[in-house]
Formats: structure tokens, C-alpha cells, sequence
């Protein structure tokens, strides 16, 4: 889904550059850059221009991102969860069992692929902000242009867009604390080796609800690392439930109890908070 982003100068930007008149729009040093190198096309007054043409009063600019490439569409048989939706973004529900974006062994069955059918839309690019393991449910955000992909990602690195889970873990945990940690990626393994070295984590959880040999917990993550959660918890003696990777118990869940309950992000362009919230699934409800 290519977007075009029309902007008409003002008394105040008359005699500016265009990349002035870029920098005072909001727009990063970085995405300026893509401008200079062909990711867009920029016009002015109907006519191509580059970032160093200087404006004035009443000028027209206008940028349309570039995307020549298509894709392979299928016949659209699975509606997908929207839980939000505008021109720049698309925020679903994604259901345990599907990946979050085509990978070796799901080309088609994935949840951007899905979106793409679902859409019928030759042209659009696969481009979630964060990733949910195929086996854990919940909240994804996909950007529709490149201009909001750079702007979310910044947001996820600068702590803006935030996510927040429920898990089932085994045993009984404290009501609330902060779990400080590392974690490494061992060659050739798929879990990662705990306080061994490699990168902080730092998790946050609060106890919602005990249950018999199980508590749900919300967790809040300070970093963002694969697998935090799951080699996190089973670290400190409470792995998921149904979490086989990580020594989980398969007695009545049969994928790992994780869920991904909330987002908290800002709108790329015009800064509105959003925030969207989706309830536990049916197989992590307990009594």
C-alpha cells in the first residue's frame, strides 16, 4: 500500500530547502536520507525535485513512496482479527498456530501473507513491528508504508510502543517483582541459555490470580529479546504452561500459555495514542 503525503509551504517555510522543510514536518535524518536515494519520489509543483531545491510560499510538495515490486495473491478464505485499522496501520489478533510473517517452511499460511490476501493487494509489503512466536497468540501491529515502519520502529526503540501479556506459568510466584537477567542463543539451538552470558533482560510481572500449581501473571518487558518471557520464567523455576521448548508442562495446554494483551503505540502521523487491548483466549482460560 503505497502512501503519498501532500504538504503545501507555508509564509514561514518560504526560502527553505526541501529537506529544511522536511526536518521542521517531523520527518528523521534517516528518512530524509531514503528520500535522497530513490525509496520515494518527490515533487514539486507537479515536477521531480531533489532535497536541496529551495520552496516557496504556496508551492505544492508531494511525496509518494515507490513499491514496484508484487506478490504472489491467493484466494482470501480467513478474515483476519482487526482490531484497528487506518491508512498507515493494521493492528490484528493473531491466533496461536500461525507465524507472524512467511519464513522457509510457511510461505503462504503466515499472518502478513493473510493480511495481503485479505486485502488483495499485489503490491503490499509484509511489515510487522515486532513478532509473535507462531505458538503465542495476541496483538500484532503491521505497518501499510515504509514511512510508518520507520516511525513505529522508533517508537519500539524508544520504549513509545509498548506491549503487555498475560502468561500461566507453573508453581507460585511472588504478587509482583522485577526479573533481572541475560540471555544467549547457543548455535544450532532453538532456546536460549540463561545467565550465560549475552544480552540484559529486564521483565516486570504482577500476579493476577493463583490457581492450584499455576498463577496468571500480566507481564510489562522493559527490553525486548526472543523468547524473554519464556527462557525468563523457566530460568527462575516456572516455566509455562505447555511450553515444551523451556520444559513446560503439557497437561492442559498444548502450546505455550502466552498471550499478548495490549499495545500502547502513537499514530506515525498524527500522534494520536492508541491503545488496544484483546482478552485471553479460550485454551489459557482457567477456573
Amino acid at each position: 500500500m503505497n502512501k503519498e503525503l501532500r504538504y503545501q509551504i507555508t509564509d514561514k517555510q518560504n526560502g527553505l530547502t526541501v529537506k529544511a522543510v522536511l526536518s521542521s514536518l517531523g520527518f528523521s535524518r534517516h528518512e530524509i536520507l531514503r528520500f535522497k536515494f530513490s525509496a520515494y519520489q518527490m515533487y514539486l509543483n507537479e515536477k521531480p525535485v531533489k532535497v536541496n531545491r529551495v520552496v516557496h510560499t504556496g508551492d505544492v510538495l508531494v511525496i509518494q513512496e515507490l513499491n514496484i515490486e508484487t506478490y504472489t495473491l491467493h484466494p482470501s478464505t480467513v478474515r483476519p482479527d482487526i482490531l484497528y485499522e487506518d491508512e498507515d496501520v493494521v493492528v490484528v489478533c493473531k491466533p496461536a498456530g500461525m507465524p507472524s510473517h512467511p519464513s522457509h517452511h510457511h510461505l503462504t499460511d503466515d499472518m502478513g501473507t493473510l493480511l495481503r490476501d485479505y486485502y488483495q493487494d499485489e503490491h503490499f509489503v509484509i511489515r510487522p513491528i515486532g513478532r509473535l512466536d507462531k505458538d503465542v497468540s495476541g496483538i500484532m501491529i503491521y505497518a501499510k508504508n515504509q514511512l510508518s515502519a520507520a516511525r513505529l520502529a522508533a517508537q519500539r526503540k524508544d520504549g513509545i510502543l509498548q506491549k503487555h501479556y498475560y502468561a500461566i506459568v507453573e508453581g507460585q510466584l511472588e504478587d509482583k517483582d522485577t526479573l533481572i537477567f541475560s540471555l544467549i542463543k547457543e548455535d544450532g539451538q532453538m532456546a536460549q541459555s540463561f545467565n550465560q552470558g549475552g544480552k540484559q533482560c529486564v521483565t516486570e510481572y504482577e500476579v493476577i490470580k493463583h490457581y492450584q500449581t499455576e498463577c496468571l501473571i500480566r507481564v510489562y518487558l522493559k527490553t525486548g529479546r526472543t523468547h524473554q518471557i519464556r527462557a525468563g520464567f523457566a530460568g527462575i523455576g516456572h516455566p509455562l504452561c505447555g511450553d515444551t521448548l523451556y520444559g513446560g508442562s503439557i497437561h492442559w495446554i498444548k502450546r505455550p500459555a502466552l498471550h499478548c494483551a495490549r499495545i500502547e503505540f502513537l499514530q506515525p502521523f498524527t500522534k494520536e495514542k492508541m491503545i488496544l487491548e484483546k482478552s485471553l483466549p479460550e485454551d489459557m482460560k482457567r477456573k
